[in-house]
């Protein structure tokens, strides 16, 4: 199943990436991330997450979303490790997109949360998180809500280093 949308008479879907994919992929990361190292750790995100999805316009893909499902405790919750869009696709609402279609596979695995961190200086990633619904939470909300062994779990696959933005939405089924 494909999310389109309309936009200016371009239509974009969102789509399962494919291995083949990864040299486009990796060129948007370098625009998005202006060649820093989240350009290369997307990359390594792509190879290694447990599902990447990639936002496309006429066959050029244009954004990525790279996920996956963990357990903690008794429940399942989502996980974005990355998110890019190429920046001549930016506010134009390919991330919405692109994070929501990471939800919806989240809660087809009966996920309860989705999490997501960005660092403080990424002011387009934490206005993109809140329009969607997302919380920014300190390490003490995130222990307090999964219990610490829980917690440090969640923040060492999320790759937690001190001072990122932690973000969480409850998800319904």
């Amino acid at each position: 199943m494909h999310n389109v949308k309309e936009s200016n008479s371009t239509q974009i879907i969102i789509r399962k990436a494919l291995k083949k994919d990864l040299p486009a992929i990796a060129e948007i990361a370098a625009k998005a991330f202006k060649n820093g190292p989240d350009a290369y750790w997307a990359v390594i995100g792509f190879k290694h997450a447990q599902r990447t999805f990639v936002a496309e316009v006429s066959g050029k893909i244009i954004g990525a979303v790279e996920i996956e499902v963990i357990r903690l405790g008794v429940h399942r919750h989502g996980h974005i490790g990355y998110i890019f869009v190429d920046p001549l696709f930016q506010r134009k609402g390919v991330g919405s997109m692109l994070a929501k279609k990471a939800e919806d596979f989240f809660i087809s695995k009966n996920a309860v949360a989705s999490w997501a961190l960005t660092s403080p200086d990424n002011e387009g990633a934490r206005k993109l998180f809140k329009r969607l619904g997302y919380e920014e939470l300190t390490v003490n909300d995130v222990v307090r809500e999964l219990g610490e062994i829980n917690a440090e779990k969640l923040l060492r696959r999320m790759i937690y280093w001190e001072g990122d933005i932690i973000l969480r939405k409850r998800l319904t089924n």
